[in-house]
């Protein structure tokens, strides 16, 4: 796991080869142009989801990815997460949707952090992570980068 302020994006394009890509999209956000729900940058293998939320239920649920790396932003907001190493979590909630590409836990997190605006969370395949555990107003951005 990775968090950091969007200034300092570029210290993470050598992570992978399309992380550029979708922090070129979160730069370039412009709200007028670009829809909420999904946004395709360079088809499955690396797109968007743009969520502004109100008034929505907390998530309570660690969960976890195989095919994809989150880099989640908060645009505006501020966003409470949680965190657990993957290996550690050995309550699952169901198998392995890999149509979906998540799986659910119902182990809780082992660290708590507010993600504040401007910044972004990287979350690795072997980061089972809890977004949205907060239900303030929030614009977020999750992009989707194939591993």
């Amino acid at each position: 796991m990775i968090l950091d302020h969007i200034n300092n994006c570029e210290h993470y394009f050598s992570f992978h080869p399309n992380f550029k890509l979708g922090f070129d999209f979160i730069k370039s956000f412009n709200p007028s142009k670009i829809k909420e729900g999904k946004n395709e940058i360079l088809g499955d293998e690396v797109f968007a989801l743009v969520f502004n939320l109100h008034n929505f239920k907390p998530n309570t649920k660690l969960e976890a990815h195989n095919k994809y790396i989150d880099i989640q932003f908060v645009l505006t907001g501020e966003e409470k997460m949680g965190w657990k190493y993957r290996l550690e979590c050995n309550k699952p909630e169901n198998n392995f949707n890999s149509e979906k590409d998540v799986q659910f836990f119902q182990d809780q997190p082992t660290h708590f952090f507010i993600v504040q605006q401007h910044h972004f969370v990287i979350f690795y395949p072997n980061d089972a992570h809890a977004p949205l555990l907060n239900n303030d107003p929030l614009f977020k951005i999750v992009i989707k980068v194939k591993v």
